[in-house]
């Protein structure tokens, strides 16, 4: 995570930092090491968001790219489990940013979630990710891309 609770106060790891999770205000560690981007972590590997995955640079720069009061968003289902959104407008419109693989049924079930959502997914790490990706959103959604073009940007 790139936030975490200090004082009431959202703020970023920094070394030697501890804070508490904005979902579920267990204590968290920040993690500031040189191999990977700055953030926190929960104590013991304990993850609050069932979705939650590794953030990698290119994750969190696209995060950058809107305002910090709309990153890292919580909210909970109707069972309370709790969900962090990478982008939340005050809209309701969600961001979602995918820089690894994910499955089908995933898509759907945070799309389903949060319902306005736009996806940004790295189709570029691998030569198969780009088709996969696109099988993938054509097959589950048809009533979305019927008839429209799934459009390939190139991003730095």
């Amino acid at each position: 995570m790139r936030f975490a609770l200090l004082n009431g106060q959202r703020v970023e790891a920094t070394p030697g930092a501890l804070g508490y999770c904005p979902g579920c205000n267990a204590a968290m560690l920040a993690r500031c090491g040189t191999k990977k981007v700055w953030h926190w972590a929960h104590k013991g590997r304990h993850h609050c968001d069932h979705w939650w995955e590794n953030e990698t640079e290119w994750h969190r720069d696209w995060k950058n790219r809107f305002f910090t009061d709309w990153q890292e968003v919580p909210a909970r289902d109707e069972t309370g489990e709790l969900h962090i959104a990478d982008i939340k407008t005050p809209y309701d419109l969600v961001i979602e940013f995918q820089h690894s693989a994910i499955k089908s049924d995933e898509v759907r079930k945070r799309t389903d979630f949060y319902g306005q959502v736009i996806w940004i997914i790295d189709g570029t790490r691998r030569p198969t990710d780009l088709t996969q990706y696109e099988r993938m959103l054509s097959e589950n959604y048809p009533e979305r891309f019927d008839g429209v073009d799934i459009y390939t940007v190139y991003c730095e």
